[in-house]
């Protein structure tokens, strides 16, 4: 696999501070680079978008390494493209936002914390003063704006969703989680659930609870695993040789907690349920 290459001369803006951007602009905007343009023609495909806000959809890319922009900052090229070449974008950009080195790791880190409450579900205002205690080491100040933008930006990428009654729900969507099983599946060869997992934490989003000991995967995560199996698309089985286990808590479907260690995918359903939330709802955005 080719390695990983940040852009040049990224904006120095900060990155939860383009609050204007939303995920289906930056979708719409990504995948019209099939090959290197001008900054005008990206704008001038858009035109019933704000041009400001087109520009900072490409100010965003950039920012995060998935386009390059011309010594001239006038012409866009895709950038890691062939990173995981087949990956959906939306697990593509949070593989982006995971690579991104402090301070501009700060997206990435507050699904961190948010799992840390241990709950399924959290509301903006518990998670705020958590987020100010925890990452405080960034020159801004936190506030529920800054969370919002969070939100609405994952909530679309599938890594959330949202509700009126119980706020934020920190299950990622199915379609996300069954994407990264079979990459990972595809690059090692592999289905060893724990490995598989880890590999996801690392370049993606937290998936454990506890990781001393038998890694304890959070219920949040846990929920969306075993509704899949329930769903006949995802097999969980212990193995007594195999090495390494995780702990998969209680949930609907069971009423305790069990130890798996490999996991096998049927085929992907032709269904809602196992699409990205942008995919679901006709676009707004045309080209």
């Amino acid at each position: 696999m080719a390695d990983y290459q940040f852009a040049v001369n990224k904006p120095d803006r900060v990155l939860i501070n383009y609050n204007t951007v939303r995920s289906a602009e930056l979708k719409a905007v990504y995948e019209s680079l099939v090959s290197n343009r001008t900054v005008q023609s990206i704008v001038s495909d858009f035109a019933h978008e704000k041009e400001d806000n087109v520009r900072n959809c490409i100010s965003f890319l950039h920012a995060i390494d998935l386009i390059e922009r011309g010594g001239d900052d006038r012409v866009v090229s895709p950038l890691n493209r062939d990173m995981f070449p087949n990956l959906e974008f939306e697990a593509r950009f949070l593989y982006h936002l995971r690579q991104q080195r402090f301070p501009k790791n700060h997206l990435t880190r507050i699904q961190n914390v948010a799992l840390e409450t241990a709950d399924r579900s959290v509301t903006l205002d518990v998670l705020l003063p958590r987020v100010k205690g925890e990452l405080d080491q960034y020159d801004f100040a936190w506030n529920e704006t800054k969370l919002r933008m969070w939100r609405a930006l994952s909530t679309q990428l599938g890594l959330v969703s949202e509700t009126k009654t119980r706020g934020v729900i920190l299950s990622p969507c199915r379609r996300l989680l069954y994407d990264l099983l079979e990459l990972y599946e595809q690059q090692e060869d592999s289905t060893d659930l724990y490995s598989a997992l880890t590999w996801i934490e690392e370049n993606f989003f937290n998936v454990f609870e506890t990781t001393t000991g038998s890694p304890r995967v959070h219920p949040a995560i846990s929920d969306v695993l075993q509704n899949m199996e329930s769903e006949d698309v995802l097999e969980l089985r212990g193995m007594s040789d195999a090495r390494d286990t995780v702990t998969l808590p209680e949930s609907v479907h069971t009423q305790r907690s069990r130890s798996v260690n490999v996991y096998d995918l049927a085929t992907l359903p032709d269904s809602p349920t196992y699409q990205y939330p942008l995919s679901q709802f006709e676009q707004v955005i045309t080209q």
